[in-house]
């Protein structure tokens, strides 16, 4: 395994995986980024960077007119959404928008990876909004990039394509042994490298590191702590929802993160009752 120690100091050699064939952050992303950082950016120059890319563009309008946003105005152009979502909000969507077109090719496991990358980071912010536990836009993107290391894998380990969807479909101990052995590093692991390769926040990085196993020892910082709990459980959304096959029940309150932040099973039922709802709701606007 990555320790945390040698991961921070950006060691990419204690991973036995190719880093050299890790993705560059996709462009009109990255130059959303850029501008955002920027204090004389307008929200004009960033609709001009985001509208090169006509699918991001769409997608971002799109979830912004959800009422998942609660939008008291139909959102029209880029430009009004970037004033009425925030910086922040906008960001998030279009990172989200462009992580579904990293696929070099996109069939059913592809469309697999994204929906549950997308329910997962719209769990996440809905619950650390009910429950005041992190930032509600820093867990949307913690809840989106953790699985980001099976995208990796998925896009150059074509000819593993068994193990590849079964990776896609579940997550537990014995399948991150078949991938150690496979690939050289877990999913989490080249997730966390990646995440750091585009320099990313180290939060989000230990996130995809531990959002499985919520291995807490050594980390102090309880923003970090409270973020891996609550992508933890929205982990479980996906499967719940039957994203990934046919739907499972999962007692939600036996996952390590729901214990750690001692939710039971009449609160936790309540928040996914309350999320699948609103996730129904919006489902089109959500995965089209």
């Amino acid at each position: 395994m990555l320790f945390k120690e040698e991961f921070m100091s950006g060691k990419f050699q204690t991973i036995n995986f190719d880093l050299d064939k890790l993705p560059t952050m996709p462009l009109v992303a990255s130059q959303m980024i850029e501008l955002i950082n920027s204090p004389e950016t307008s929200a004009s120059q960033l609709a001009k960077v985001i509208s090169k890319d006509t699918a991001v563009s769409a997608r971002v309008l799109k979830i912004a007119n959800s009422s998942f946003y609660s939008m008291s105005r139909q959102v029209t152009t880029l430009s009004t959404a970037i004033v009425i979502l925030g910086e922040r909000t906008l960001k998030n969507l279009v990172l989200a928008a462009s992580l579904r077109g990293m696929h070099q090719s996109f069939g059913k496991v592809e469309q697999m990876l994204w929906e549950d990358s997308m329910v997962c980071a719209l769990g996440s912010r809905f619950l650390a909004r009910k429950l005041h536990l992190a930032d509600p836009e820093e867990a949307f993107m913690a809840g989106l990039f953790r699985h980001i290391g099976k995208v990796v894998i998925n896009n150059q380990s074509s000819e593993k394509k068994k193990l590849i969807s079964e990776m896609v479909t579940s997550e537990d101990r014995t399948l991150a042994a078949r991938e150690l052995a496979a690939f050289g590093a877990t999913h989490a692991e080249i997730g966390a490298a990646v995440l750091e390769h585009w320099q990313l926040s180290e939060p989000l990085s230990l996130v995809a590191l531990h959002h499985f196993d919520v291995e807490l020892s050594g980390i102090e910082d309880q923003n970090i702590i409270s973020l891996i709990c609550l992508v933890n459980i929205a982990s479980e959304f996906p499967a719940l929802f039957g994203l990934l096959g046919a739907p499972q029940e999962i007692d939600l309150e036996t996952l390590p993160g729901a214990k750690h932040l001692n939710l039971d099973a009449d609160n936790l039922a309540g928040l996914l009752e309350e999320f699948k709802s609103v996730f129904e709701e919006n489902r089109d606007e959500f995965l089209s």
